[in-house]
């Protein structure tokens, strides 16, 4: 009987670490969007869109839906881009991973890794920054503080997500602004009555009503428009921190103890 042959092991791309954090992150943005791209389908089928637009004298829901597309495509834009880094921090780590004596150099000003071209983005300006100031500093690597440089992208990278929590709170506040105009138009039909008859109260009446319907269709859809956008800005802020906390594994487990042996030793 033949001994039954062992399967060869399965060779994997030293640049594949087998972290999907960046396909993760625009799959999650690309399912949330596909979800409110049923709702707002269902919505338009029922007529809800032409109502909203046919009883808001204001224009404010009209102006909340653009708001809405806009920031949608800003973060469809940011998500994408900080996945690009995302997957970029990954390989690096896979390679320093794969090649314990793979050292980032600097070459014109941008890090270079062996067997890797140089690095662009967030990525390779935090590396080229690390290696400017390790070698900045290389009579005094025992109290070498990292932190500083991990603040400093993490501000980078979470800038957008910012701009974007301020996008969701302006749909919010047009919506109550909204509400603000429709309650002074309700007023303002009340104002100056003299005579009181059944056309009067009729007339008033239907310009309340009016006011009514400003009121809560632009509150509404501020905060439909707000939460909806607030969603995709969060899973923007949740690819922000998954960056900043791969880029800070990188430095401190692989970087930052092979440079300072390398410059102890040259």
């Amino acid at each position: 009987m033949l001994p039954t042959p062992r399967p060869e092991p399965t060779r994997r791309d030293p640049a594949d670490n087998g972290d999907a954090g960046g396909r993760h992150l625009l799959l999650r943005w690309m399912i949330a969007v596909g979800v409110m791209t049923v709702g707002i389908t269902i919505a338009i089928q029922q007529g809800l869109f032409a109502a909203l637009f046919a009883n808001d004298a204001s224009g404010l829901s009209a102006l909340i839906v653009g708001v809405f597309v806009v920031s949608s495509m800003h973060a469809g834009w940011v998500i994408s881009r900080l996945s690009a880094e995302i997957d970029a921090a990954s390989r690096i780590r896979g390679l320093l991973d794969a090649d314990p004596a793979a050292v980032p150099r600097l070459e014109d000003g941008a890090a270079v890794l062996p067997g890797s071209g140089p690095v662009s983005g967030a990525v390779g300006r935090h590396l080229a920054n690390l290696c400017r100031r390790l070698q900045s500093s290389a009579g005094e690597l025992a109290g070498f503080d990292h932190g500083r440089l991990v603040d400093a992208v993490a501000v980078r990278v979470r800038q957008p997500a910012q701009t974007g929590w301020l996008i969701a709170d302006i749909m919010i506040k047009l919506g109550l602004l909204g509400t603000v105009v429709g309650f002074i138009l309700m007023l303002r039909s009340i104002t100056g009555i003299e005579d009181v008859d059944i056309g009067t109260v009729q007339r008033v009446l239907a310009e309340m009503s009016g006011g009514m319907r400003i009121a809560l269709f632009t509150t509404l859809s501020g905060l439909i428009g707000g939460m909806l956008a607030a969603i995709q800005y969060r899973i923007a802020e949740t690819g922000a921190d998954e960056l900043v906390a791969t880029l800070t594994e990188v430095a401190e487990v692989y970087v930052i103890p092979r440079l300072t042996r390398h410059l102890e030793a040259s």
